[in-house]
C-alpha cells in the first residue's frame, strides 16, 4: 500500500454476528479506538443472512458504533461455501490467473466451482512482484500459489449491502486469510520462527490453517461450529439456546462430552492435518492457537486440548496495539476478544503494524466486486 490511511476499519461478516474494529493512527502507531459486535439475524435452517437489506441494516449499526466516515474499510467474509487452496499454476499475469481459475476451476483446482470469483497470491515475494507487472509475460514453468474463492452471488450481495450502508469497501478477504495476517501482526516472532496451527471456531463452520515459519501450508474448512455444541447442550439440559450458550461459556455443564459428541469431524480433521504436517516435515507443531466465540470458554479450550492431543490456547489479535476504547466498549471487547480476530486481521493488514504484509489487495470495482482479496504475505525466499 503506497500510503497508509490514518484510520482503518475491519469488518467481519460472520454468521452469528457482525464484528467491526476501528484502528486510529497516533504518531507512528495505530491504536484500537472503537469496536462493535452486532448480533445477526439468520435463517434458522442455514444460518445465512437473509437479504441485502438485512445485511445493510447490520452494517449501518456497526458503522455508527465504530464511526467509519473517512476510514479505509476492509471486509472479511466467513462463508461456508468459500475455498482456500495451495496449488501450482503457470507463471502468468495475476489478472490472467484469476480469469483462468474462474473459467477452468476443474483443471486447476480439481473441483468444479461454477460462478465463483477467485483471487490468487504467489507464495514467493519475487514471483508476486513479477506476476503483477510486465515480467510475467516472459515467465515459464509453474509456481506455488494461494488461491481464495467465493460464490460470486454472495460476494455481490455483501458488496451491494455495504454500499447501501454507505461504505466503500477497499478489499474483501476470506476469514482464514485475515486470520493469517492478523496472527503475523500480533505475534511476529512466533509467526517467523515456529510451526503453529490457527483454529478458528465460527458459529456454523470452523477453519484450520497450518503455518511453518511464516509459510501457509494448508487450510481446511469444516462445516461444524459453536452452534452444534450449544444445541447439544440445550438438548441434554432441556434448556433454550441462550441458556445453553451461557452454560457452555461458564463451564456449567459437561462441555467436554458435548465437544466430543458434536465435533468428531472437526477433531479428526485437526488431528490428521497435524499428523500429516509432522510426518512430512519431521518437526513437531508447537501449539494450536484458537479464535472464535466458543473459545471464550475455558472448558472448551481444555476439552479441545484433550481431544486434539496438543497444547491449545486462545490468541490475542490486538497484541501490540494500544487499547483506547470508550468505557462502554471496553467490556464488550474484553468479553468477546477471541471473536474479533478476523476483523482485526483484516484491519491490521493495512496498518503500520503490518508493513511487512502484502501490498494492497486488489481493490473492489465501483460497480461490482472483481475479486476476493487474498492479501497474505508471500514468505521470504530461502
Amino acid at each position: 500500500m503506497s500510503k497508509q490511511a490514518s484510520t482503518v476499519v475491519g469488518i467481519d461478516l460472520g454468521n452469528h454476528s457482525v464484528k467491526a474494529v476501528r484502528l486510529q493512527k497516533k504518531g507512528a502507531q495505530y491504536v484500537l479506538a472503537r469496536v462493535a459486535n452486532i448480533p445477526a439475524n439468520r435463517e434458522s435452517a442455514t444460518g445465512a443472512l437473509v437479504t441485502e437489506d438485512t445485511i445493510a441494516t447490520l452494517l449501518k449499526q456497526a458503522a455508527s458504533l465504530v464511526k467509519v466516515s473517512g476510514a479505509d474499510v476492509h471486509f472479511t467474509i466467513n462463508a461456508t461455501n468459500s475455498t482456500v487452496r495451495y496449488v501450482e499454476l503457470p507463471q502468468i499475469h495475476l489478472d490472467e490467473m484469476r480469469t483462468a481459475l474462474k473459467l477452468n476451476s476443474t483443471t486447476y483446482l480439481r473441483q468444479n466451482f461454477e460462478n465463483y470469483t477467485f483471487d490468487a497470491c504467489p507464495l514467493d515475494q519475487a514471483a508476486a512482484a513479477a506476476l503483477s507487472g510486465k515480467a510475467a509475460k516472459g515467465a515459464h514453468g509453474k509456481i506455488k500459489v494461494l488461491v481464495g474463492g467465493i460464490a460470486s452471488s454472495e460476494l455481490v450481495l455483501y458488496f451491494h449491502a455495504s454500499r447501501r450502508a454507505g461504505m466503500k469497501p477497499r478489499s474483501m478477504q476470506l476469514a482464514p486469510i485475515s486470520l493469517i495476517n492478523g496472527f503475523e501482526a500480533a505475534y511476529p516472532e512466533v509467526f517467523r520462527t515456529q510451526a503453529v496451527a490457527l483454529l478458528d471456531i465460527g458459529f456454523l463452520s470452523s477453519s484450520l490453517t497450518i503455518l511453518d515459519k511464516g509459510a501457509p501450508l494448508l487450510t481446511r474448512s469444516v462445516p461444524m461450529g459453536g452452534k452444534q455444541i450449544t444445541e447439544y447442550i440445550a438438548q441434554m439440559t432441556s434448556s433454550d439456546f441462550p441458556k445453553a450458550e451461557a452454560a457452555k461459556l461458564k463451564g456449567e455443564t459437561d462441555v467436554g462430552d458435548a465437544l466430543t459428541r458434536t465435533a468428531v469431524t472437526l477433531i479428526r480433521e485437526v488431528r490428521s492435518s497435524i499428523n500429516f504436517f509432522e510426518k512430512n516435515s519431521d518437526q513437531p507443531l508447537s501449539k494450536v492457537y484458537l479464535s472464535g466465540g466458543s473459545v471464550r470458554s475455558a472448558a472448551v479450550v481444555e476439552a479441545l486440548s484433550s481431544d486434539i492431543g496438543a497444547t491449545c490456547e486462545p490468541w490475542n489479535a490486538a497484541q501490540g496495539l494500544s487499547i483506547e476504547l470508550p468505557a462502554e466498549q471496553q467490556e464488550i471487547f474484553t468479553q468477546n476478544q477471541s471473536s474479533f480476530a478476523a476483523a482485526l486481521g483484516a484491519a491490521r493488514t493495512y496498518t503500520a503494524a503490518a508493513t511487512t504484509l502484502a501490498a494492497a489487495a486488489p481493490a473492489i470495482a465501483p460497480a461490482a466486486p472483481s475479486a476476493t482479496a487474498t492479501a497474505v504475505k508471500p514468505p521470504k525466499a530461502a
